[in-house]
């Protein structure tokens, strides 16, 4: 049975969600659907926490992990060219050979794809376009129209066949984003085949909104709903550890603090 976890802010979410898993186990669709997701619904320092947390189970720091979904520091320094440019260019090929990342990252697969008569093209930048177009048109498709599982106007598939196809483990688990034009905001939905809990989802939820809001700037419309949907999700290592991080989390929690996702 599917489990929907709905939230105003994206670390809400994947706190509930944690309690979730700690209480149940592993489950099968996960559903995390986040209100609004360029807010956090806790203070900055709460970053760190979680950092401190991530270090000391020698995993990487929550905005390194953020960036191989979206480059938003690059955004953040030169807007488009340092996402469509930048990253591809001079900083993907110097993260590449890290032994935690070797097979690849999202950003990249976003923003170079290699087609069949062995060019290059930008998926990113060809959706934000068809976007942009679409937005002058007295008729739209804002919609857009599902093809299959990935062939729809604003579908940007992760899941590489050719090279992930015999991957057992370590392949990409983000496997599709779909973007919505609707009601003045860009939608998002991003689907994971497995999802890790406890040290990916933190990050992938900043990364996923900071790459929403770029695509909301970028085409002048408002920031959306963000919904993420794992199709196996797990919380994996010490019950008590991450229970405890939980509880430290839920004590500093501020309702009132709006964190821009763009920033550092």
């Amino acid at each position: 049975m599917a489990k929907l976890i709905q939230t105003t802010a994206w670390l809400d979410a994947w706190v509930e969600a944690a309690e979730f898993l700690l209480n149940n186990g592993p489950t099968l669709n996960l559903v995390l659907e986040i209100g609004e997701p360029g807010k956090r619904g806790y203070p900055k320092a709460t970053g760190q926490r979680l950092d401190n947390f991530f270090a000391s189970e020698r995993q990487q720091p929550m905005h390194t992990v953020a960036e191989t979904v979206f480059p938003g520091f690059e955004y953040c320094k030169q807007g488009l060219r340092g996402v469509y440019d930048v990253y591809p260019d001079k900083i993907f090929p110097a993260i590449k050979p890290h032994p935690q990342i070797s097979w690849g990252t999202y950003a990249y697969r976003l923003v170079r794809r290699k087609t069949a008569d062995g060019n290059h093209m930008n998926p990113l930048k060809q959706m934000i376009d068809k976007m942009k177009t679409e937005l002058t048109m007295e008729r739209t498709m804002r919609l857009c129209f599902e093809i299959g599982v990935a062939e729809g106007e604003y579908e940007l598939p992760l899941y590489n066949t050719v090279k992930d196809g015999k991957r057992r483990r370590g392949g990409p688990c983000l496997s599709h984003l779909s973007f919505k034009l609707f009601g003045g905001a860009v939608h998002l939905t991003a689907l994971y085949r497995s999802h890790d809990y406890r040290y990916k989802v933190p990050d992938n939820l900043l990364g996923l909104a900071r790459l929403q809001d770029c695509v909301a700037r970028e085409t002048g419309q408002d920031m959306g709903t963000l919904v993420v949907h794992s199709s196996y999700a797990t919380l994996d290592g010490s019950k008590r550890r991450i229970r405890e991080l939980l509880e430290n989390l839920r004590a500093m929690k501020d309702p009132c603090e709006d964190v821009d996702v763009l920033a550092h």
